[in-house]
């Protein structure tokens, strides 16, 4: 009678793992949905901050021709308008443009431009608890570089020695091997 209680027992804990695999499942799509969002949400926030650079330097580049280098601030605004109308055409690009333009303060340079630019993407298995999007944002800063180019400096032609002195000949080292040695009989 107890092998039939053992027998009875074993059967009741049959399927108790059933109901932790479901709970397992969802725990490692939840870990997988923040790494693969996450990573994502990542290389958003660069490609922001890489379009929020190139549009700072856009703007940097009205600088005044005239000594001292200052810098125009309508053209400034409009090559940023001019680069960040080109950004705006890309799907996950939200916002694009100039935040300040601010005085520099321990620069040679005048101003600083920046930039803020925005994205969203949408989310890949965040989805499943109710995140739709993430958003993203960088920012960028430019300063306006003025200055002429030069020609190149020729290469300074080398200076003769005043007193080559005498030729040393050729320079002692290791006997060189006989160069032409006498044919000979053929070895064995």
């Amino acid at each position: 009678m107890s092998r039939l209680v053992q027998v009875l027992r074993a059967g009741r804990e049959r399927g108790s793992i059933l109901p932790v695999i479901p709970v397992v499942a969802l725990s490692l799509l939840l870990i997988a949905g923040l790494v693969i969002d996450a990573s994502r949400q990542l290389n958003a926030r660069s490609q922001a901050v890489a379009y929020a650079e190139e549009a700072a330097r856009a703007g940097a580049q009205a600088v005044e021709p005239e000594p001292p280098a200052t810098l125009d601030p309508q053209q400034a605004r409009r090559n940023v308008g001019d680069y960040c109308a080109q950004v705006l055409q890309r799907s996950a690009v939200t916002s694009c443009g100039v935040t300040d333009i601010e005085p520099a303060d321990d620069s040679p340079r005048p101003y600083t431009m920046v930039v803020r630019v925005e994205t969203q993407i949408p989310t890949t298995l965040l989805g499943m608890v109710g995140v739709r999007s993430l958003s993203a944002s960088g920012v960028g800063r430019a300063e306006p570089v003025a200055g002429e180019l030069l020609p190149p400096a020729p290469d300074p032609e080398p200076e003769p020695d005043p007193d080559p002195g005498p030729d040393p000949g050729p320079e002692p080292g290791p006997p060189d091997p006989d160069p032409d040695p006498e044919p000979g009989p053929p070895a064995p």
